[in-house]
C-alpha cells in the first residue's frame, strides 16, 4: 500500500509539471532546444519570426504572422544556441560572422522553423514572411522603424522624432547604396555622406545578417550600444530611414537630424 501511494504521489507530481509548463517536447521533437529553457504560449500557431520582447530585452519571442506571441526563450539561452548552431563565414572585406545553418535563412526564420518543429508543426517562416516582401511593405517598414524608434526614446523620457522629408529620401538612397559598399562612407568615396542634408548621425545594417524585420533591426540596433546613443541622443530632433530589397536581404538605414 505504501509502495502504491508513493508511485501514485509521484505520478500527481509528474502530471502537476506537465499541466503547468502546458507542454512536453518529446526527444525527437526537442532538437536545437533539447537542454534549454522554451515556454510554449501557443501550441499550433506558426511563428514567423523570433524578436525581443518589448518589456524586457532579456527574452525573445517567437510571434505569428499577427504580431502574436506563441512562445520565448531567454537571450542568453538564443546567444548559446547560435554559438552552437552557426556556420563561421568570411566576410569580403576581411573578419567573419555567424551565419545561420540553413543556406537563404536569417536567424529570425531559422528560429521561427526550429520553434515550429519543436511544437510537432511545419516549418514555413521564410514562405510565411517572403509575402511581405511587398514596396507597400517595406513603405510600412520604415514607418514602424520610426514608431519603435519612438517607443524607445518615450521609455528614456526623450521627445519623439519626427519624419524628415528630404532624410526620407535620402536614408532611402543610402539603403541602396549600401548594397553596393556597406560602410557609412559612399560609393562615390565622399567620407561624410550625412553632412547633405545636416545629419548627426547614420545607423545602418545588413539584412544578409539576419535583420528581416523592423523589430529584428530594431533590436540588434538597440543591443549596440554606438547604435543604441544614436538613437537615443537628446539633441536629435528628426529622422529619415531607408529599407530597400536586394534578392531575399532588407538594408536598412537610419539618418538622425
Amino acid at each position: 500500500m505504501k509502495n502504491r501511494s508513493r508511485i501514485l504521489a509521484v505520478f500527481l507530481a509528474v502530471t502537476t509539471l506537465i499541466c503547468a509548463t502546458g507542454f512536453t517536447a518529446n526527444a525527437a521533437t526537442a532538437g536545437v532546444f533539447e537542454g534549454y529553457n522554451v515556454t510554449v504560449l501557443d501550441k499550433a500557431t506558426p511563428a514567423v519570426n523570433v524578436r525581443g520582447r518589448t518589456t524586457d530585452r532579456n527574452v525573445m519571442c517567437f510571434v505569428s504572422a499577427d504580431g502574436k506571441e506563441v512562445g520565448a526563450i531567454s537571450y542568453s539561452d538564443y546567444n548559446a544556441i547560435i554559438q552552437k548552431n552557426q556556420k563561421v563565414v568570411n566576410l569580403p572585406g576581411g573578419g567573419t560572422y555567424g551565419a545561420p545553418p540553413v543556406d537563404g535563412k536569417s536567424w529570425e526564420d531559422w528560429f521561427a522553423d526550429e520553434f515550429n518543429m519543436y511544437r510537432g508543426l511545419d516549418a514555413g517562416s521564410r514562405k510565411e514572411s517572403d509575402q511581405s516582401n511587398t514596396d507597400e511593405t517595406i513603405e510600412e517598414y520604415r514607418q514602424e522603424i520610426i514608431k519603435l524608434v519612438n517607443e524607445e526614446r518615450e521609455k528614456a523620457g526623450l521627445p519623439a522624432l519626427y519624419a524628415d522629408e528630404k532624410a526620407m529620401e535620402y536614408a532611402q538612397e543610402r539603403a541602396q547604396e549600401i548594397t553596393i559598399s556597406f560602410s557609412h562612407t559612399r560609393p562615390n568615396g565622399l567620407e561624410k555622406p550625412f553632412d547633405e542634408i545636416g545629419a548627426m548621425n547614420e545607423n545602418i545594417a545588413d539584412g544578409n545578417w539576419g535583420y528581416t524585420t523592423p523589430a529584428g533591426v530594431m533590436y540588434r540596433w538597440m543591443e549596440s550600444p554606438g547604435h543604441r546613443a544614436n538613437i537615443l541622443n537628446k539633441d536629435a530632433y528628426a529622422i529619415g530611414v531607408g529599407c530597400y530589397r536586394k534578392g531575399d536581404a532588407l538594408m536598412w538605414v537610419q539618418e538622425f537630424l
